[in-house]
Parts: structure tokens; C-alpha cells; sequence
């Protein structure tokens, strides 16, 4: 179990960092916020179901429906949707703020399931990688935003909600259910989902003849590779340890902002950002000493 633990931990760093990268791509791409989620989803769609596939010719395993992962697949879906309507009306530190409360609400989900509280340590690094957050959120753009929308905070609330579902959902799929099969059903639920804002929402398809390169990176590689490797790590984990991984996202996110565009961060942000990933490493550094089963 710990050779699989150390492989999870690895797997949910890999898949921070690549999540952490999607700004840079959607900024790039030009594109609009639902055929970008759109697109994310339904090349992770055909990659996923081509594997299936393959493996279902090679007598791998079976197929059976998961309304587990169906399930946590429509909450991800929602999740990237909401957040890319709350930062319409919001800032993006604040809206990113919001999104990850989500592993908190897993967190606390978790706790309520199995009628317990989260070890010590790891609620206090919870709490450390909330803090490191909040800084870099209060302190984003010199303390100045776009507002603070009622519409955008609701929108932001309900993003870090869905990203508790898709985290506890996905951590509750039967054994039984592969990973390429669980993977499948989370694509297939968020194309379905996603599918209404790009029909419905005015100049979705604007941009995607210059921006189709980078709309295919974010289908291979902050979709369907992110979602498989998140799909492994959270097998393994608990909520609050892959929660405290996933911090590195933001982390990322910033660090490539003042790398790529020369967005400077301010003292504030930078105690933010050591904060997330002190965190995150320790989380990472102790956990062999977690239930060693």
C-alpha cells in the first residue's frame, strides 16, 4: 500500500502543476470560457474512450456504468464552469480563493461521513495552505479587483462546492470500477453538462481558428492526462491529503503569471505562495507515516 501511496502523492503533484498551467493555455487560446471547458472534456473523451478500447481488445477487464464517477465527472465540470463565471464579475485572486475552499468542504464532507476528526497534523496544514491562499488572493493585483459581485461570489462558492463533490465522490468508486472506465464516465458527464453554456452562450466559437492548438493541448494534457493521474491519486489518498497537494495549483498559476507575463507579485503574495508550498512539501515528506496498512 505504501509503494501505491507514494505513487499517488506523485501522481497528484503531476496533476497540480499541469492544472496549474491552464491559465497560460486559456489566456493564449483566445477562446472563450465554454468552449475551452468544453473542449477539455471532450478530447479527454476521445483519448479516454480509444484506451477503453484498445484495452477492451486485449480482454482487459470489463465495462459497467459508475454513477459515481458519472456523477463526480459532472461536478468537475460544473466546477471549471462556475469558476470561469465567477471571474467575470470577480477577481481571479478571490475567485480562486473560492474554488479551493473546495478541498476543504471535502475535507469537512469526509469528516461528517465517517464521523470523525482530521488528524492534527493534517488540519494544520490544511489550514496553512488556506492561509497561503488567502494572502495571495487578498494581496492579488495591489488589493485592487474588479468588485465583488454578489452573482461572482455565489458562482465562486458554488465552484469550491462542486470541486468537494468531484474530490469525495471520486474517492468513494467502487474498486471494482478501472481507472480508464471511471475516467470515461467523468468525461462523458461533463461533455453532456457542458455541452448547454457552448450551445447557449453568444460567440462561444469565437477564436478557435488561431487558438486550436492550445485548446488540443488543454483536451490532452489538463484534460485527459490530468484527469487519469487525479483519478489514481485520489484512490489512495485522503481528502485532506490530496487537498493539501492540489494548493500547488495556484501556487503554480502565480509562479507562471510573474514568469511569462511579468506579473509581479507583492510581499504579500510571495509569503502566500511559501506558504502553499511548505505545506504541500510537508505533506508530501510525512506522508509514509500515514496508516501504514
Amino acid at each position: 500500500m505504501n509503494g501505491q501511496r507514494s505513487t499517488a502523492f506523485l501522481a497528484a503533484v503531476m496533476a497540480a502543476v499541469l492544472m496549474g498551467s491552464l491559465g497560460f493555455f486559456v489566456r493564449e487560446s483566445a477562446c472563450s470560457a465554454p468552449l475551452c471547458s468544453f473542449v477539455r472534456f471532450a478530447v479527454g473523451l476521445v483519448l479516454v474512450t480509444l484506451l477503453l478500447g484498445y484495452l477492451r481488445l486485449k480482454g482487459r477487464g470489463s465495462f459497467s456504468f459508475s454513477w459515481q464517477s458519472a456523477v463526480s465527472g459532472a461536478g468537475i465540470s460544473l466546477c471549471i464552469l462556475f469558476y470561469f463565471f465567477a471571474i467575470q464579475s470577480i477577481s481571479v485572486g478571490i475567485a480562486a480563493l473560492l474554488l479551493y475552499t473546495g478541498p476543504v468542504f471535502a475535507v469537512l464532507g469526509e469528516a461528517m461521513l465517517n464521523r470523525s476528526l482530521p488528524p492534527k497534523r493534517d488540519a494544520c496544514l490544511i489550514l496553512l495552505s488556506s492561509a497561503g491562499i488567502l494572502a495571495v488572493s487578498v494581496f492579488a493585483e495591489g488589493g485592487t479587483g474588479v468588485g465583488n459581485s454578489v452573482t461572482g461570489l455565489v458562482y465562486g462558492v458554488l465552484s469550491g462546492l462542486c470541486y468537494a463533490v468531484y474530490i469525495l465522490l471520486t474517492r468513494h468508486i467502487p474498486q471494482k470500477i478501472s481507472l480508464v472506465q471511471r475516467t470515461f464516465w467523468q468525461f462523458a458527464a461533463g461533455c453532456v453538462l457542458l455541452t448547454v453554456p457552448l450551445l447557449t452562450v453568444e460567440n462561444a466559437f469565437a477564436g478557435v481558428e488561431q487558438g486550436w492548438p492550445y485548446l488540443l493541448s488543454i483536451g490532452v494534457f489538463q484534460g485527459f492526462l490530468v484527469m487519469l493521474l487525479i483519478a489514481y491519486a485520489v484512490r489512495y489518498l485522503t481528502a485532506i491529503q490530496f487537498g493539501t497537494i492540489s494548493y500547488l495549483e495556484p501556487a503554480v498559476a502565480v509562479l507562471l503569471g510573474w514568469l511569462i507575463y511579468a506579473e509581479w507579485l507583492t510581499p504579500g503574495q510571495w509569503c502566500g505562495f511559501v506558504l502553499v508550498i511548505a505545506a504541500s512539501a510537508v505533506q508530501t515528506l510525512l506522508h509514509p507515516s500515514d496508516n501504514k496498512s
